[in-house]
């Protein structure tokens, strides 16, 4: 398929609509590349391909739907990417943003800090990990998660609910399993 480049706005329109509509989640994107990398220097690369992906293809994005998710698929395919060319997955998460809050509400139960919760995340595997991120921290709905990561949506909420079981045995070993949330 070819794209017809006569029937796109002007170049001046173009780069108007990507200022104002993709470069103001760059803070967000590097926040939580940064949590997903463990590095803040692999993150402001890949925040940097990021939006020179999006530019590279901004007339495929549809003006009137979610940008926010676009960036952010683009992001997790390409730190996905990355992970599966590195050898060693071994990642840790930044405490630089208090937004870890979110992951500790999640077990009203618990009580912690969050440098125990922070541990618990970096033992998570990835995609338990990259839920927990876009969910309770980022705030993306299931749906908008789901798109992000090319999955059904009810993989999306098993994937959550299968981390919180997760994160409540790594946080609280000794613990008996309640029947009712088993």
């Amino acid at each position: 398929m070819t794209t017809d480049y006569s029937a796109l706005p002007p170049i001046t329109e173009q780069l108007e609509n990507f200022e104002s509509l993709a470069l103001i989640h760059t803070q967000t994107l590097l926040r939580t590349a940064t949590r997903m990398c463990g590095n803040a220097s692999e993150a402001d690369d890949i925040v940097q391909e990021t939006l020179l992906r999006a530019w590279k293809y901004w007339h495929t994005f549809e003006l009137g739907s979610n940008c926010r998710a676009w960036l952010f698929r683009i992001m997790i395919n390409l730190i996905h990417r990355r992970r599966e060319s590195l050898s060693s997955l071994a990642e840790h998460v930044s405490v630089d943003e208090p937004a870890m809050a979110n992951v500790l509400r999640f077990e009203p139960k618990i009580e912690m800090d969050e440098h125990g919760a922070l541990s618990a995340l970096n033992r998570l595997p990835t995609e338990y990990r990259d839920i927990i991120f876009l969910v309770l921290v980022e705030e993306f709905s299931y749906k908008e998660a789901a798109v992000m990561l090319n999955v059904p949506m009810g993989t999306v909420m098993s994937r959550l609910h299968r981390a919180r079981q997760m994160m409540k045995k790594l946080i609280c070993p000794d613990q008996k399993e309640d029947v009712a949330t088993a």
